[in-house]
């Protein structure tokens, strides 16, 4: 099995947002373009064994896209989940996200357990993906052969990424620790690697916008992002934002990217109806 690059973790810090020619420079920026997911990890970061089903509506996205490239420049746009390839019009985001120019490369992160299902238009329109390895479900040795192989003919980098362990991010009950918040917030390197889009928001990390679904509204996490609009201060708003040292609403609810680990493992039904039942 091959990969584009060692996966890392944590990841190293990259906390410089440079301004060339009116967009802010970052790492990457990416939109959840499904909640649910084939998979029931425990401690799933999206919380998608939590989440009702759902799905981005491609026109949606791209214009939350074409006024986020007027003033963001990632190096690379990833499409998450979920799981994105249980999306109806994966191969349709991806050529309409193309045409937004948001970035140079579009990536898709995925289990891997469907893309041999994925038709030749989709594997055109990707430039890279990043598969998580878990233990179990173990990804075949015919499915990586198809991957490689696939990947190999249209081009696609693959980043190959073991996941024995997933970090235990979530607090349950929130905490009310201002000063250990503050700490959360400030080592967090989620706030710097997964900046995303949702509705028309943007958000310096993914939690926000997953807690507001998963409390299901009865606390505001959108205050938590930054609304996207058409006037010229959007740069300096977005700059100011990720230049911000005051944890958002979601840390109280968060460990953070750097929390102590534990084997990964799925949830069963009697597990998984429990924890969705604290949310109801």
């Amino acid at each position: 099995m091959s990969s584009e690059r060692q996966h890392v973790f944590p990841p190293p810090m990259e906390r410089h947002y440079p301004i060339v020619d009116g967009r802010i420079r970052t790492r990457s920026l990416e939109a959840h373009i499904v909640d649910h997911c084939n998979l029931t990890c425990v401690e799933c970061c999206s919380l998608s064994p939590l989440l009702p089903a759902w799905t981005a509506d491609p026109e949606t996205l791209c214009a939350d896209l074409r006024r986020a490239a007027r003033v963001l420049q990632p190096r690379v746009f990833k499409l998450v989940g979920g799981e994105p390839t249980l999306h109806p019009a994966l191969v349709d985001i991806l050529q309409a996200v193309r045409g937004t120019g948001i970035a140079p490369t579009i990536s898709v992160t995925t289990n891997g357990l469907l893309l041999d299902r994925m038709p030749d238009a989709f594997w055109a329109g990707v430039d890279a993906l990043t598969i998580s390895l878990y233990p179990r479900p173990r990804l075949s040795d015919e499915r990586i052969r198809h991957v490689e192989a696939m990947a190999a003919r249209f081009d696609v980098r693959l980043n190959w990424k073991p996941q024995a362990q997933f970090v235990r991010m979530t607090r349950d009950p929130a905490s009310t620790d201002v000063a250990e918040t503050q700490a959360i917030y400030h080592d967090c390197w989620l706030r710097e690697r997964c900046h995303l889009l949702r509705d028309g928001i943007f958000y310096t990390c993914t939690r926000p916008a997953h807690f507001h679904t998963l409390h299901r509204g009865r606390d505001d996490f959108t205050q938590d992002g930054l609304p996207l609009h058409d006037g010229p201060s959007l740069a300096d708003e977005i700059h100011a934002y990720l230049s911000r040292e005051a944890p958002l609403r979601a840390c109280f609810h968060c460990h953070g990217g750097s929390a102590v680990m534990e084997p990964h493992r799925m949830m069963g039904r009697a597990e998984l109806d429990a924890a969705k039942a604290r949310f109801a």
